[in-house]
């Protein structure tokens, strides 16, 4: 009996003769769902990741995860689902689950003053100790954007440790089994513990064999003492993203990986994070470089630059030094998005700008609604896009401005006690580029001119329905928009399921000819000199000729105030290339004029373009539009063109249509209603702005906005004026709920009648 016990203690590894010596596994998981996402959305990931996930979880004792939800999902639960947030608790108080805190809407927090970033931050850990009857010792990081500083304000929110990618460490210059442990990091003596989670391991689970898993854990084990395998990724990976519930659940793979960790509990160990810091001393002090994970890094390079990255990784892999070029190889800084795109930038600076407002407020009922909004308003998906649709999905920009703009609303409320009706012209620079914009703000409405961006209207709230109808989208190149010609639909696809990092599919058929690209941005009172004969098509398609320098010129801003009324006057002195090559530009100026009043949804806007040359002026001028209302197909959202619904009025229609004085956009989903008046008939373009972009399904169209050039042809002599008259009128209709609230009254009161 000895021999044989001798003979198998000779067969087995190395690494199983001491009982001791495991790999540690340690499993972060991360749930979230933007805010302003829709509900069946929301109910389709529990359905497919969220709840078959903890499932398994409570089935397979030998497991123990690390679970973090953003606060808005975290509440959808609490209120629609409490029996799976009671499900947590149990596994919470059986030492099973630890829970994670982060910013409560899942902001990037870098991007936000510190009084938000610990607002936030403290309000998730409130409901975590109030729902789970449990302290959050770790902190998840939205995208894993870190910043050096960060250390300090998230130990100030009481945070002992997060979990970054192992990218983070590279960059720092560590390797191999430097890697498989956990730091020490500190921002003025503020000390943060810092795990480096495994790039590989994000890749195998659960997209390969769980065979591969358990071989690579083996080469971790043989790396060091009770080395640390950390696994932080997206929940949704596992059901929610193409392909996966399938192979996760119903091929069975989640069920195949739990039981190999049990199974092979000799040597793998699954623990908590909060347990490793109680039990394992650091490895070291380490101060991390900014970054994110490695794909970020791709994905916020501008269009040229992420090109030139691609063709460079390549052809380093392909020569065999992927991994030593690795470390210097860091791509783009995660805020170089407000760069990338300028809605972005405005959207985050309009958020600053409101901040500030909110943290000058007495405290308060009031300010902690603003507060409240705000913090939704921060929430990161829309700011940002990689191989999600990000800020290309028009609902998700809408709700960041409808928190916004409620933010903004209850501060201004609180600047004008008891006044029913006020307006106020502000020069400031918003946008952060460092010339003033003009803002005329009013209790009814907020708009935003760029006057050194050819005078254009860049913002326009609505604040009865916390809408901006200025959300439209500037369409620019993208990396990934070579590959779209050669992408398969998703009935010519073929194999499993796929990191959507993997996925090249396009949606639907001929994409790769709805991509344009813009001159300029996608703005209003865009004042455009094209030649007399200029059309449609030409114009839609971004191959028009621009005559004049107006389009992106310097604007010079006036402003004007008294009681209850203001103006901001726009003028321009340019240039207009005449119709014949060979003679000179012809000097042109052109004022527009906008006029409110307090307690008023009306403003008008007059034209006057002034002829300096000593030549007649031909020309075709076009006064440009871009607005949105989100959906370009929907039956209750469309366009009246003289108070008549055209032949097809769908918002994405297009149309060609002379001798127009009113045209008007309806959206009865929203109750909202935009009609613009003109004191002279006009030519009519209107035509739909779509975009071609990634998501995780795959390439897509969607419908930005729509975009309405109001056309007059010009002939004017020397020194001769041209003015037109424009009204632009916010209207409040009846919305879906109302409507339907309003349905069920009239039965009833024909009942009591």
């Amino acid at each position: 009996m000895i021999i044989i016990l001798l003979y198998l203690i000779c067969k087995m590894p190395d690494q199983e003769k001491r009982m001791d010596h495991k790999v540690i596994l340690l499993l972060a998981i991360h749930n979230h769902q933007p805010v302003g996402n829709f509900t069946h959305v929301l109910e389709s990931a529990y359905r497919k990741s969220y709840l078959p996930f903890l499932l398994a979880l409570k089935e397979h004792q030998g497991i123990k995860v690390t679970l973090h939800y953003s606060g808005f999902l975290l509440e959808w639960l609490a209120r629609t689902h409490p029996e799976f947030t009671s499900m947590i608790r149990d596994l919470v108080l059986s030492g099973r689950v630890e829970m994670m805190s982060g910013g409560f809407y899942e902001p990037i927090l870098t991007t936000l003053y510190d009084s938000d970033k610990l607002g936030q931050i403290r309000k998730l850990n409130s409901f975590i100790r109030e729902t789970f009857d449990t302290e959050a010792r770790g902190m998840w990081l939205a995208e894993r954007v870190w910043e050096p500083h960060l250390a300090e304000a998230l130990y100030n929110a009481g945070a002992e440790y997060i979990v970054l990618d192992d990218h983070h460490f590279i960059m720092a210059g560590l390797r191999g089994r430097a890697l498989f442990g956990y730091y020490i990091t500190e921002e003025k003596g503020k000390i943060l513990k810092v795990f480096p989670g495994s790039e590989k391991l994000r890749y195998l689970i659960p997209f390969h064999p769980v065979e591969e898993t358990l071989a690579y854990l083996r080469l971790i084990l043989d790396s060091g003492d009770k080395p640390l395998a950390v696994m932080g990724d997206d929940g949704e990976k596992f059901g929610t993203w193409p392909g996966t519930y399938h192979s996760v659940y119903e091929e069975g793979w989640l069920h195949r990986f739990f039981e190999a960790i049990e199974q092979n509990s000799g040597w793998i160990e699954s623990k908590l994070f909060s347990e490793v810091i109680d039990t394992h001393p650091p490895l070291g002090r380490i101060y991390l470089p900014t970054s994110s994970y490695m794909e970020m890094g791709e994905w916020s390079l501008i269009y040229d630059a992420s090109e030139e990255f691609r063709v460079l990784k390549q052809k380093l892999k392909d020569h065999g030094l992927e991994d030593m070029s690795r470390p210097f190889l860091s791509g783009g800084f995660w805020r170089n998005f407000f760069s990338k795109y300028p809605e972005s930038n405005l959207m985050h600076k309009k958020m600053l700008y409101i901040s500030e407002k909110i943290h000058h407020m007495l405290k308060g009922k009031q300010r902690t609604e603003a507060l409240e909004e705000l913090w939704k308003g921060q929430c990161n998906d829309a700011y940002w896009h990689g191989v999600f649709g990000g800020i290309y999905l028009p609902h998700l920009r809408s709700s960041i401005y409808e928190h916004l703009i409620r933010a903004e609303y209850i501060a201004d409320q609180a600047m004008h006690p008891g006044e029913k009706g006020w307006i106020k012209i502000i020069r400031c620079d918003l946008d952060k580029d460092g010339i003033n914009e003009s803002i005329m703000n009013t209790e009814r409405y907020t708009l935003i001119f760029d006057t050194h961006l050819g005078g254009t209207l860049m913002g326009m709230d609505f604040k009865p329905r916390s809408f901006n109808l200025q959300d439209t989208f500037t369409r620019v190149p993208e990396f990934y928009h070579r590959d779209i010609i050669s992408a398969p639909t998703e009935e010519q696809k073929g194999g499993g399921a796929k990191s959507i990092h993997d996925r090249v599919i396009s949606k639907e058929e001929g994409l790769a000819d709805r991509i344009v690209y813009d001159r300029y941005p996608k703005r209003s009172l865009v004042d455009h000199f094209m030649k007399p004969d200029e059309g449609m098509e030409s114009f839609r398609s971004g191959k028009h000729m621009e005559r004049g320098d107006f389009v992106q010129g310097l604007y010079v801003a006036t402003k004007t105030e008294s009681a209850g009324e203001a103006s901001v006057a726009l003028e321009r002195t340019g240039w207009v290339q005449a119709c014949e090559g060979a003679s000179p530009p012809q000097q042109v100026q052109v004022a527009k004029t906008v006029h409110g009043r307090a307690g008023d949804s009306m403003l008008t806007v007059r034209y006057r373009i002034l002829n300096l040359s000593g030549q007649e002026l031909m020309a075709r001028f076009g006064i440009e539009w871009n607005m949105t209302l989100l959906a370009g197909s929907a039956a209750d959202r469309y366009y009246l063109l003289n108070d008549e619904k055209p032949e097809s009025s769908f918002l994405a229609s297009a149309g060609d249509t002379d001798g127009i004085q009113s045209v008007c956009l309806t959206d009865e989903w929203k109750g909202i209603q935009v009609k613009i008046s003109l004191d002279h008939p006009c030519s009519l373009w209107r035509f739909p702005v779509e975009t071609v972009s990634l998501s995780e399904e795959g390439f897509e169209k969607i419908y930005q906005g729509s975009c309405l050039v109001l056309c007059w042809d010009i002939h004017l002599v020397p020194h001769a004026v041209f003015e037109r008259l424009i009204r632009l009128e916010f209207c409040v209709i009846p919305d879906h709920e109302e409507r339907e609230l309003q349905s069920k009254r009239i039965p009833v009161i024909e009942e009591l009648r």
